[in-house]
Order: structure tokens, then C-alpha cells, then sequence
């Protein structure tokens, strides 16, 4: 059976460069450098309140924008059907767009990276916009994806958006050029003022190579038109605080089944009860709300929207037993729909499906064959597919031995975390990260790489043999890497989480 543990460095960077801010009391500690709402530098005209959201009385504790409401739970992240051309199908996005209004999810974000808008012609986009508001505009929120490299043809395209019909723009962060924590507050306040439509914040550093900091969310919650945050940093320990005291957060820390209320309170009170808290890695998705998040921008959602519905509605209402039955089936495909870099692995899921066509556009190519059965069977075992006749459903990890390790170290010196995640898939193991703890960055500009870390690993092979191979090849690493000051341990069962 082919592992289901990720491949790419890039999803596991997307997981884990949240190290620098992942400290609490080391954000809360600076808290008091943020700007008041009345210092803002849209603030002033209008008062502190949100213009172009406050224009209807709230339903049901959605943000009321001036379209439709900006809502929480499932919003698919929608990849853009092809043909074996490669060219755009808007008869068969049309189909897409109706089964997700019938399967319940909630909104729909186009043009994104999962929707492939880097390859897409201005004409296509145009296509792509006027379907999508004529299949289910004023019936689930349309999220268009907007951001550039560019603040000036962000600009443009939140106006083409909102020309088009959007409830809101998905804004990126500036990829490859790594602007300041200042220069994201001036573009993304730039942008706010400029358009009169709702912005969603996106951060997702593994791709942009830029991490936008809780800090300066914070500070562009209080615009306004900016009315949410996707947050693809994997870093779960973001949604609570937004910003708690030190106290605070030491109260709910040591007791957190019975203070997810309290951290939703305390998070309120900070980026306000408008703004909408998502998530941007399905695999985590289910504790971020469950953690004082609102929902999620997924990816899984493609494939598996009533499921994906299903999982946020229980996280909403606070019942962790329900989240957890729900997701359990859909575990593999949270990782294997990255096992290459996203949408390659959806898009020919969807089309095992039967959804769309095969088609993707250059610089992508489709899936790799050794990776095809990995998804297959992630598609079986949450319910997308039915088993091949005559053939046995991919098992992928479910049953081998497994063993929980405990990395110690600077994780990040050397690309120690990324070096024993390789070893472990090299080896046809798999791989789950159950805890993640970090030293606050010391550095306000930089990322520095030197820090203890500590990573709680599940780690699974094919057999006890194969078990105990990873198990000495990781200890060999952390032996020669002596600069990382590396240690492994096996843990006992049930002590997975690292210390604090």
C-alpha cells in the first residue's frame, strides 16, 4: 500500500514556518504596540465602524457585508475545470457550482491558486466571474481571488471583482518580494481604501515566502472594508488568542476544553465579531474552529463538500466528538491532496470522479502514476469513490505499526524537520505531526533559525521492521547534523505533546 504522509516541502513548510509567532505570551507581550481603532489610518472617517459591511441588521451572527454575507463554515476553494486542451469548461464549473449549492457548502472562493488564476487569460477570468455570479450569486458567497505581486494591479483586480459581482476579494500577500511588516499594512490599506469591497486577508507563507504577523492582522482587522483572514500558516494557536492577555492565555491553556468559549470571547474583543477567522490547511482545520475559528477555505471541499460542511458545523458548535467522526474519513485526503503541489492531486481526483475533465495548464502537469493510487485510495476511504471491482481499496497506513517520536532541536538549522519527514516517506512510511512547540523568534525582521523546537511525530511503517529502519535512520540524522543540537525520543503512548 503507498503512504498517505505528504511529499512536498513546501505543504510541510506551509505547516510549520508559523515557528517564529507560535508563542502566545510572546505576541501578547507586544500587544501593546498596536494601533487604537481611532489611529488607524482609515479610521477617522468613519469612526470605527465597518462601512461597507455594517449596511444590514446581522443574521445569525454573520458578517452582513453589502452582497452577500461574508459566512462562517465550508467555502470551497474552487479549482477551475479544464478540458484535455486545456481549455476553460464553464459548462462543466456551472455543474461544479450547482452540486456544491445542492451538497451545502457555504461559499466559494474562485481564481485562486487552486483555481489555477496565474495561468488564466483576463478574458477567462471575466468567464469564469459572470458564470459563477449567474449559478449561485445571491444564494452562497462568491470570494474572487484578487492579490498580486503588484499593489496597483491588486487594485485592478479587486475592481474587476466587485465590477463582476463579488461578495469579497481573497487577498494574498505580496509573493516573492518578502515587503515588511509596514509594507503589508500599507498595501493591504491601500487596497481597502482604494475599492469599496470587502478584502479577506490571505497569509500563507510556504508559498509567498512573507508571514503576515498576528500583529499586523490585528492592526488591518480594524479597517473598515478588511473583514477576514484566511490563514494558511498551520499554526492553530493563532485563531484563539487574536489577542489574549498573558493571563488570559495561561487560564486557557491549562484548561482548553472548557475555554474555547473564553478564547472566542477574548478574540472578539480584539478583531471584533465581523471578522471572520478561516482557515487554510484542511488538515487543521477542525481545531482552528474549534479553537475560536470561523471556518475554512479548503481544498478538500472540491471533492468532499457535504463532509467538509458537516466537520465545520460540529466544530461551530463546539462538539469535538462529532468534528473528529466526521473528519476521521477524510484524513488522507487532507494530506494526499498535496502529495504534489496543489491543484494537481484535485483536479485529477475530480476527474476520477467523474466531476471535470483532465486538463491543467502548463507549468503543471497531471498527477504523477506512483502518486495516483495514494489518492485513489484516500477517495475510497472517505466515501468520494467506490472500491474498483475486483480490486482491494488502497489501505495506506491504516493498520500498520506506528510509534511516537519526539524531535528536539533546532528544527529548522539545516532543514532538520524537512530532512527527517524525506526519510520517513523514502522508507514507504507515513508520517502524522501531532504537536508542535517553539522558542518566540528573537529577531523582528528575520527568521531565525535557530531555536528549540519540538515536534511530536506518529510515525508508521509497513511493518515492525520497517518501523524500526525509520526509527534508526532518524536517530542517524540527528547524530550527524550536530549543529541542529538534535535529540529523538520514543515517547510512551498517550504523551505525544511536547513540552511546554
Amino acid at each position: 500500500a503507498a503512504p498517505r504522509g505528504r511529499s512536498s516541502a513546501e505543504c510541510r513548510l506551509s505547516m510549520l514556518m508559523f515557528a517564529h509567532l507560535a508563542s502566545a505570551a510572546f505576541i501578547a507581550s507586544r500587544s501593546a504596540l498596536l494601533p487604537t481603532p481611532a489611529t488607524h489610518p482609515s479610521a477617522a472617517a468613519t469612526a470605527g465602524t465597518r462601512a461597507c459591511v455594517a449596511t444590514a441588521p446581522r443574521r445569525g451572527g454573520e458578517a452582513v457585508m453589502a452582497g452577500m454575507p461574508l459566512p462562517a463554515g465550508s467555502l470551497v476553494a474552487l479549482a477551475t475545470p479544464m478540458t484535455s486542451t486545456g481549455e476553460v469548461d464553464i459548462a462543466t464549473l456551472r455543474e461544479l457550482l450547482r452540486w456544491h449549492k445542492a451538497e451545502g457548502t457555504d461559499g466559494v472562493v474562485i481564481l485562486g491558486t487552486t483555481g489555477e488564476a496565474s495561468t488564466l487569460t483576463s478574458a477567462e477570468k471575466e468567464e469564469v466571474m459572470a458564470a459563477t455570479r449567474e449559478e449561485v450569486g445571491g444564494e452562497m458567497a462568491i470570494l474572487v481571488g484578487t492579490g498580486t505581486i503588484s499593489t496597483e494591479a491588486t487594485i485592478a483586480a479587486t475592481k474587476q471583482a466587485k465590477l463582476f459581482g463579488a461578495d469579497a476579494a481573497l487577498v494574498v500577500t505580496p509573493y516573492y518580494v518578502k515587503p515588511s511588516q509596514a509594507g503589508l499594512v500599507a498595501h493591504f490599506t491601500r487596497i481597502a481604501d482604494a475599492v469599496e469591497l470587502p478584502i479577506v486577508l490571505y497569509n500563507v507563507p510556504g508559498r509567498t515566502g512573507v508571514d503576515m504577523s498576528v500583529e499586523t492582522t490585528v492592526s488591518l482587522s480594524r479597517h473598515p472594508r478588511i473583514c477576514g483572514l484566511k490563514d494558511a500558516t498551520g499554526d492553530n494557536t493563532r485563531a484563539a488568542p487574536m489577542r489574549a492577555s498573558r493571563r488570559a492565555m495561561r487560564v486557557c491553556s491549562r484548561d482548553a476544553p472548557r475555554s474555547r468559549g473564553r478564547l472566542r470571547e477574548i478574540r472578539r474583543a480584539v478583531c471584533g465579531d465581523d471578522f471572520r477567522l478561516y482557515s487554510g490547511e484542511d488538515a487543521a482545520a477542525r481545531e482552528y474552529v474549534l479553537q475560536g475559528g470561523d471556518g475554512v477555505i479548503s481544498v478538500t471541499a472540491n471533492v468532499a463538500p457535504a463532509a467538509v460542511a458537516a466537520v465545520m458545523a460540529s466544530g461551530r458548535a463546539g462538539d469535538a466528538a462529532a468534528a473528529l467522526a466526521a473528519d476521521g474519513p477524510l484524513m488522507a485526503l487532507h494530506r494526499d491532496l498535496f502529495c504534489e503541489a496543489n491543484p494537481i492531486p484535485v483536479k485529477w481526483a475530480l476527474h476520477k470522479m467523474g466531476r471535470m475533465g483532465e486538463g491543467i495548464r502548463s507549468p503543471l502537469s497531471p498527477l504523477g502514476v506512483a502518486f495516483q493510487p495514494r489518492v485513489a485510495g484516500a477517495l475510497q476511504q472517505a466515501g468520494c469513490i467506490a472500491s474498483e471491482e475486483g480490486a482491494s481499496a488502497a489501505a495506506g497506513s491504516v493498520g500498520w505499526p506506528s510509534r511516537d517520536l519526539l524531535l528536539q532541536g533546532h528544527l529548522f538549522d539545516q532543514g532538520l524537520i524537512n530532512q527527517a519527514l524525506d526519510i520517513i516517506e523514502k522508507q514507504n512510511g507515513d508520517f502524522e505531526i501531532l504537536a508542535f512547540s517553539v522558542q518566540p523568534n528573537d529577531q523582528n525582521s528575520e527568521f531565525n533559525f535557530r531555536r528549540t523546537s519540538s515536534v511530536s511525530l506518529r510515525v508508521f511503517g509497513v511493518d515492525a521492521s520497517a518501523l524500526e529502519d525509520i526509527t534508526r535512520r532518524l536517530r542517524a540524522l540527528v547524530d550527524v547534523l550536530e549543529s541542529a543540537e538534535g535529540s529523538l525520543t520514543i515517547l510512551p503512548a498517550k504523551a505525544a505533546a511536547p513540552p511546554a
